[in-house]
C-alpha cells in the first residue's frame, strides 16, 4: 500500500473517531461512502428482530423482524426501494460485509450484528473499483467496533435501556422530524411519558438495594415486552423511566400506557408486587424540551398526589392558559 493510500485511509478514520454519537457517527460514515467513485447511494437502518413463528414447535426459517431507517423514521416498520435487500440480509446473513444483486444493480452490505442492539445495516449501492474496496473494508471495520463502543455508552449500565444523554439527542430529533415535515395530525402525534416506580425507596429500605436493582431490570424488561419497537426507552434516574411513543392518537398512548401499567400491577416481584404512576404529554414541536418535560413532570406529580397507579395527561394549552391567568403583586 502506497503512502498515499495509508495517509488516506488514516485521514477517513480519524473522521470517523471525531463522533461521540451513533447518529453523529452515522452521518459521517454514510458521508464518506457517497464520496468514493461509483457510489449512487448510501443508506442506513436499524433492524429489530421478533421472536420466530413457531408451528407444531418447529422454529419457521422466516424471521419477523421491524425496519427503522436512518437518521429518524417514526413509522412501524419502514418500506423503501432496498426492503428486498434487507430481507435478503436478514434471512441469510449475520454480519460483516455482504455482496448482493438484483436485475438492475449491484450493493455491498456492511452488518452490524453482535454486541449491539439493534441491529445495524448500511446499504451502498453502487460498483466501485479494488483499491477503493479495501478501504471500505478498513473503514467498516472502524466504523464497527466504534458502533459497538457507542451502543454501550448511550445505555444505561443496569437496565441497558439508553441513557438520559442519548434521551436528550433522540427527544431532539423527534422535535425536529416533526418541524421538518410540518406534521400536527392529531391521529398520529408522539407523546412523551415519565414511569415512576410507586414508593420504591420503601424497596430499598426494606429489602436493600439487590433487590431495588432487580425490581429496575425486571421494570425495564417490563417496558421492553410492553410497548413497541418504534417508541423509544430510557431510564431517567433513579426510579424514573421515559418513553417517547411514536405516531399514535391520543387514544392509542392512553391505550398502550395503561397496558403498562395493568403489566406491573399484575407482575409478581421478588418481593410482592410494584406499582406504577405515569404522566405524558404530546410532543408539541413550538416547545422547548425542558418545557416538555416539564409538561410531563407535572401530570406525573397529579398522578402520584391523586393516589399513585395511575396514569394522568397534562394539558398542555390548558397549563398556559392556567400561567398567563395567575397575578403578580
Amino acid at each position: 500500500m502506497s503512502s498515499d493510500v495509508l495517509n488516506q485511509a488514516f485521514a477517513l478514520s480519524i473522521r470517523l473517531l471525531e463522533h461521540k454519537t451513533y447518529h453523529d457517527l452515522t452521518h459521517q460514515f454514510i458521508n464518506i461512502l457517497m464520496e468514493f467513485e461509483g457510489v449512487k447511494d448510501a443508506a442506513s437502518y436499524e433492524i429489530f428482530s421478533l421472536s420466530r413463528k413457531h408451528k407444531d414447535d418447529i422454529a419457521a426459517s422466516h424471521i419477523e423482524y421491524l425496519v427503522r431507517r436512518f437518521p429518524l423514521s417514526l413509522d412501524d416498520n419502514v418500506h423503501d426501494e432496498y426492503s428486498h435487500l434487507i430481507d435478503q440480509i436478514v434471512q441469510q446473513h449475520q454480519g460483516g460485509i455482504i455482496h448482493l444483486s438484483d436485475e438492475h444493480e449491484r450493493y455491498i452490505a456492511m452488518d452490524v450484528v453482535e454486541n449491539v442492539k439493534p441491529r445495524r445495516v448500511v446499504l451502498v449501492k453502487g460498483s466501485i473499483n479494488e483499491a477503493d474496496y479495501e478501504q471500505l473494508v478498513g473503514l467498516f471495520k472502524v466504523y464497527e467496533r466504534l458502533v459497538i463502543l457507542l451502543d454501550s455508552k448511550e445505555r444505561d449500565n443496569l437496565t441497558h435501556l439508553h441513557n438520559r444523554q442519548t434521551m436528550d439527542l433522540i427527544l431532539n430529533q423527534v422535535f425536529e422530524y416533526y418541524q421538518t415535515t410540518g406534521t400536527d395530525c392529531e391521529d398520529k402525534r408522539s407523546w412523551v411519558a415519565i414511569l415512576d416506580i410507586d414508593h420504591f425507596k420503601a424497596v430499598n429500605d426494606n429489602f436493600g438495594h439487590l433487590y431495588g436493582d432487580e425490581v429496575l431490570i425486571l421494570f425495564s424488561g417490563l417496558m421492553e415486552k410492553t410497548f413497541r419497537h418504534t417508541d423509544f426507552l430510557f431510564r431517567f434516574g433513579g426510579e424514573e423511566f421515559l418513553v417517547i411513543i411514536n405516531r399514535v392518537s391520543k387514544e392509542g398512548v392512553a391505550q398502550a400506557l395503561e397496558r403498562f401499567r395493568k403489566e406491573v400491577e399484575s407482575c409478581h416481584f421478588p418481593f410482592g408486587k410494584i406499582t406504577v404512576s405515569i404522566g405524558y404529554t404530546f410532543v408539541n414541536p413550538n416547545v422547548d424540551q425542558r418545557s416538555l418535560l416539564e409538561f410531563a413532570d407535572a401530570a406525573l406529580y397529579t398522578a402520584k398526589s391523586n393516589g399513585r397507579n395511575r396514569i394522568e395527561y397534562e394539558d398542555q394549552k390548558k397549563s398556559q392558559n392556567d400561567a398567563n391567568d395567575i397575578e403578580f403583586f
